[in-house]
């Protein structure tokens, strides 16, 4: 190492070290990656039983203003073949729209459809909330959520409860975009669906050795004995987004059961994807907003994840100004590009999307440049959702000229009126 005689390390003494340090993390990085696409190919080890006797389910659906889709999402969900007794609870939050009316309606034409109302905002996360509000009613032994903008396989519910073996208390599932023109879709939105796809396919990867470290709550089923063990959402209910997530670590942190990810067809949900860019913003911060909230192991993973991937970014930058760079920099790239081809090829393949393949180098660099941005700004940017505004950090009253939501984790000064129906 070049240093002054001070003893000091000059601006290229630091370069140096930077360029050795991505090297070795691009090293890790290859590692990590390849067990995330191994575990992937050990979900095949997956055991599936049909129970002798059928449980009681209850799926569970948290609904704020969602009228436009409910009749779609139910018109599919209630096609279910499933040979125990089930029924469909909808949590109307404080729904403004005609929500209400639509779902007197749809009570009118299925007769095992409940719904309950929660009529004043609660502290917290609403969505956790209303889904507690909908279990807290429920008295079925597995309990389902999804959400209001979905379309499901007939034999869902039953596929997803013969994973529910012995010793199996969790159940994942993956969820998908619903893009039906998929050729005439914007590119960003298929390289959103790609990004989406991907998250998903690496909480399975990990589930593959056994490490419960991501779901979705879309597709995402659990034995309410599970839920009494860990008293629910407990202190996460504080934390606005991560009623799956958060609950999947509480599990394998706090009780003997093991979690399971559903790879078979039947068991696939389709979402609607956000259809504006600001929406995506909006989407991606609040995801990234419960990062915190997360387990010390899955935190430190993280944010290792964002600054890798800030000095992947600013070795191009080095290389214009020092050309020797280059070399190292592009073997770096290289390995990193190699790796992510090996790993989404194999989700792609498990999973059958083979058709997101074509957008793939357009999705790592966007996820690249993104990665970090949306973990940092997710701690610290407000983000709407649901008509609502939410931070992370602490926020003045009045956020873009509407009254504040909230902080997660402010203490709770009011209880939620709910209602049944």
């Amino acid at each position: 190492m070049r240093c002054r005689r001070t003893g000091v390390p000059d601006l290229l003494d630091l370069i140096e070290i930077s360029v050795w340090v991505t090297a070795a993390m691009t090293t890790v990085y290859a590692v990590v990656m390849s067990l995330f696409a191994l575990g992937l190919r050990r979900l095949h080890r997956n055991k599936i039983e049909t129970p002798a006797s059928w449980p009681s389910v209850s799926v569970i659906i948290p609904a704020r203003n969602e009228a436009e889709v409910l009749p779609w999402t139910l018109e599919s969900l209630m096609r279910q073949r499933y040979a125990g007794k089930w029924e469909v609870i909808v949590v109307d939050d404080r729904s403004t729209d005609e929500t209400p009316v639509v779902l007197r309606e749809l009570q009118a034409t299925y007769e095992n459809l409940r719904v309950v109302r929660i009529t004043q905002q609660p502290q917290g996360s609403p969505k956790k909330r209303a889904l507690a509000a909908g279990i807290a009613e429920s008295d079925a032994d597995v309990i389902f959520t999804t959400d209001a903008d979905c379309q499901y396989d007939a034999h869902w519910l039953s596929s997803m409860v013969q994973h529910l073996t012995d010793s199996v208390g969790v159940v994942a599932g993956l969820t998908i975009f619903d893009l039906p023109d998929f050729a005439r879709v914007q590119r960003w939105q298929k390289i959103q669906w790609l990004d989406f796809f991907v998250q998903n396919f690496l909480a399975a990867g990990s589930l593959g050795w056994g490490h419960a470290a991501s779901c979705n709550g879309s597709n995402l089923c659990y034995r309410r004995s599970v839920y009494n063990e860990v008293a629910g959402f407990g202190d996460s209910a504080a934390v606005v987004s991560g009623d799956d997530v958060l609950f999947a670590q509480r599990v394998a942190a706090e009780t003997k059961w093991k979690m399971a990810f559903a790879t078979t067809p039947t068991t696939l949900v389709r979402s609607l994807p956000v259809m504006t860019l600001r929406g995506l913003l909006h989407q991606r911060l609040r995801w990234a907003s419960k990062g915190l909230s997360y387990r010390g192991s899955m935190l430190g993973f993280l944010f290792a994840i964002y600054t890798y991937c800030i000095l992947l970014l600013t070795l191009p930058l080095m290389s214009l100004a020092l050309p020797q760079l280059w070399p190292a920099t592009l073997s770096i790239w290289g390995l990193k590009l190699a790796v992510d081809v090996w790993l989404v090829f194999t989700g792609c393949k498990v999973f059958r999307q083979e058709r997101l393949l074509p957008y793939f180098l357009e999705y790592e660099f966007a996820q690249t440049l993104a990665t970090p941005f949306f973990g940092i700004a997710g701690l610290l940017l407000p983000y709407s959702w649901k008509g609502d505004w939410y931070r992370t950090a602490t926020l003045p009253s009045i956020v873009h000229g509407r009254a504040q939501s909230p902080a997660a984790g402010a203490p709770e000064r009011h209880k939620s009126f709910i209602e049944n129906e």
